[in-house]
């Protein structure tokens, strides 16, 4: 096998442990011609392995194009959910303050890559979302996008999620238990915080909500995407 796919595994360690099944999938369809080539080669027609009713089977899948064509769907639809994974699963960065905009961000590339076949993508979709909705969607979570400077001083990106202020005002209440000289001095933070005052206007922190965000929303590496106009 290692001489047609010029001595890469299928199987390999996974950035994140949740997603060991994906990456096996993702480097199968990567050899997809590579093992074509090998399960019609001479070496392996004349091999005694070639015998074996599981190798059989294991050919047939190989030569079947929908085979090919499911493998590519399964990647495509969860690829940007173990980005996610990913970022839950990171033992370098809190999660909290980009869990929210992965979410979303997978569920509209999710929907980007199939949106020429909407109803294939729709039912992941709907289970995306319950789950969302019923397990993860947090007051927690609205609050830490808030506080997030990549995110909230992201003009374009923060108009379409604005409605978190919201949450995070829930937060700041349940919190103060009360105190109105706690939930003053927290709202006032807010304040100078939204309006990049003080420490939040220095030079140095104006660099840090720039910097670019996709090693932290993209932390599966070596990943080719797979476009919906993929030739199987």
């Amino acid at each position: 096998m290692r001489q047609y796919t010029h001595g890469k595994e299928i199987l390999r360690p996974a950035p994140t442990r949740f997603a060991t099944n994906f990456v096996a999938l993702q480097s199968i369809l990567a050899q997809k011609d590579a093992l074509r080539s090998l399960v019609t080669s001479r070496e392996w027609t004349s091999s005694a392995y070639s015998k074996n009713a599981k190798a059989k089977k294991c050919v047939e899948e190989v030569l079947d194009s929908n085979f090919w064509k499911q493998c590519a769907d399964i990647v495509k639809l969860t690829e940007p959910l173990v980005r996610v994974l990913g970022i839950v699963d990171s033992e370098d960065k809190p999660a909290m303050g980009f869990l929210y905009q992965a979410i979303f961000k997978a569920r509209h590339e999710m929907e980007r890559r199939f949106q020429r076949n909407k109803t294939k993508v729709k039912p992941y979709l709907d289970i995306m979302d319950s789950r969302w909705d019923l397990q993860l969607k947090r007051n927690l979570h609205a609050a830490g996008y808030w506080l997030n400077p990549h995110c909230f001083f992201n003009v374009e990106e923060f108009e379409k999620h604005k409605f978190t202020t919201s949450g995070l005002l829930d937060v700041i209440e349940k919190y103060a238990y009360g105190d109105p000289d706690l939930l003053d001095k927290l709202t006032s933070e807010m304040r100078i915080y939204k309006n990049a005052e003080l420490d939040f206007g220095r030079p140095a922190a104006i660099r840090e909500r720039k910097d670019d965000d996709d090693a932290q929303l993209n932390p599966v590496e070596n990943v080719n995407l797979v476009e919906d106009n993929t030739e199987l």
